[in-house]
């Protein structure tokens, strides 16, 4: 936390010296797996969200993210992710890799477009809140079988996804976490799809709001996540 604490101080000055960002009320907090404590490297890219609070009809999302590339090329090597500014340059006063999801307030999550221009609204405040208050209720197990799951997808299956992985296994009972293995929580879901693939493919995400499975751009496919959790239930 102490990384993720000062790449946010790091970025909190750059735009503090920016006159493109004067009197612009904006947030800046974490996601992803560092602040949710599911990381397995101690080097893995440090994820920010930066927010525009109170956006108008004349700056929004796009004027905003605009003004932010262009403050902080001033000082470091950035460039435009499929979602994220990316801060590239380790040896920066970051320290680190960097991803800086830009977007603006959307009542109690935030927006943003994808690199096709592709409206997302997701709420990563929920999704940490959700999974610290489930980690609670299983005594520390469940992000400790999200961590061993992360790391026993590495060898076979490392394109699947973090974010999707942490959302079926918040899934999961909490009481099937109080004796619970990777194999166990993958054990439930396998049974779960295959006696009820309707409830399957109707998860929510760890925040609670949005669903797991379907056509948009921050969404899955549940058959593909189903492989998923076959292949890891079997290793």
């Amino acid at each position: 936390m102490q990384k993720l604490a000062a790449a946010e101080n790091v970025l909190r000055t750059a735009l503090h010296r920016s006159p493109l960002l004067d009197n612009r009320p904006y947030e800046i907090f974490g996601q992803g797996s560092r602040v949710n404590n599911t990381y397995l490297d101690p080097a893995s890219d440090i994820d920010l969200v930066l927010m525009l609070e109170a956006p108008t009809a004349d700056y929004g999302w796009a004027e905003f993210r605009d003004d932010v590339v262009a403050t902080l090329a001033e000082s470091y090597t950035v460039r435009m992710g499929r979602r994220c500014v990316n801060v590239d340059d380790p040896g920066s006063q970051f320290g680190e890799m960097v991803d800086i999801l830009v977007a603006t307030q959307h009542q109690e999550g935030v927006f943003f477009l994808d690199q096709e221009g592709r409206p997302i609204v997701n709420f990563p405040k929920q999704h940490r809140r959700n999974g610290d208050d489930k980690d609670r209720r299983t005594g520390g197990r469940f992000k400790q079988v999200v961590r061993e799951t992360k790391r026993r997808r590495l060898p076979v299956l490392p394109e699947a996804p973090s974010y999707l992985l942490e959302c079926l296994l918040y899934n999961v009972p909490d009481e099937v976490y109080r004796t619970a293995t990777p194999g166990d929580a993958l054990a439930w879901l396998h049974r779960f799809q295959h006696e009820d693939p309707g409830g399957f493919a109707a998860l929510p995400c760890q925040n609670g709001i949005n669903r797991l499975f379907g056509s948009g751009p921050d969404q899955w496919d549940a058959g593909e996540a189903a492989r998923i959790v076959d292949v890891l239930r079997q290793l």
